[in-house]
């Protein structure tokens, strides 16, 4: 079930540590048309949480099953598509670096904190760039283990 009018969205800013997981997508027709990195992020499914939601994208785009996730923000906005976007923002944190590239991711890929990719590296105008380092200073200091 699809509607031209709004989308209700899931991203997940994964932190191991010091570290920051960011993906590639093969077909970016969904994110609206935008190349680079991305946090993992998925529309709803109809009915769908949106933690069960954060859940089964961190699952079917990089294989993480286990982490603790975090609602941090619901951010509301026109998008590129001209549709009301309403971003239910998470960190999560699993339990190990282990990734596995999900259908339609092309590159899934850890990067230091300090040494992320550059502002222009990332898709829509660095956003994602900008949640990692917004939420760094708290995320190291809550990821387990």
């Amino acid at each position: 079930m699809s509607c031209r009018e709004h989308t209700l969205v899931a991203h997940v800013a994964v932190f191991h540590h010091s570290s920051a997981l960011l993906v590639k997508y093969s077909d970016t027709s969904q994110y609206d048309n935008q190349p680079g990195w991305f946090l993992p992020n998925d529309e709803l499914r109809h009915v769908e949480h949106p933690e069960v939601a954060a859940r089964r994208l961190l699952k079917e785009q990089v294989g993480i099953e286990d982490a603790t996730l975090k609602l941090v923000d619901v951010e509301s906005f026109i998008g590129d598509a001209k549709t009301w976007h309403l971003s239910f923002d998470y960190l999560a944190f699993p339990t190990t670096m282990n990734v596995s590239k999900g259908e339609g991711v092309t590159e899934a890929k850890w990067f230091e904190i300090g040494k992320l990719p550059s502002l222009e590296e990332f898709a829509h105008r660095g956003w994602g760039r900008a949640v990692l380092l917004k939420h760094a200073k708290v995320a190291p200091l809550a990821a387990p283990g």
